[in-house]
């Protein structure tokens, strides 16, 4: 039981500690394999909102200094938040899901 919570809660983090719980968890947990596997993966998903937020501001800027025009740019960003933004609410959505699993599965 002690396992799933802990496994669970990697997962949850994404709501109250994104990437610093499940990373801890990951340290810590060297002798148990299933609590660092789950841990390393929740780490991974909690980094993928994070890297594609920063590649979103290197693209808008870049975008932004080759076009020099206000209108484009902010219409490749409004287009280019709204896609982040899905993507980042399925991986949110994901690790509710996969935090639920571990707890009801036997």
């Amino acid at each position: 039981m002690k396992n799933k919570v802990i496994n669970a809660l990697s997962y949850f983090s994404v709501t109250f500690a994104p990437f610093i719980f499940p990373f801890i968890v990951w340290l810590v947990s060297q002798n148990e394999p299933d609590i660092h596997k789950n841990a390393k993966k929740a780490f991974l998903l909690h980094l993928v909102p994070i890297i594609l937020t920063i590649i979103l501001f290197i693209v808008i800027g870049t975008t932004g200094i080759v076009l020099q025009n206000a209108n484009t740019t902010g219409f490749i960003f409004i287009i280019l938040v709204a896609i982040v933004a899905l993507i980042d609410l399925i991986i949110y959505i994901y690790n509710i899901y996969l935090g639920i699993k571990i707890l009801i599965t036997d």
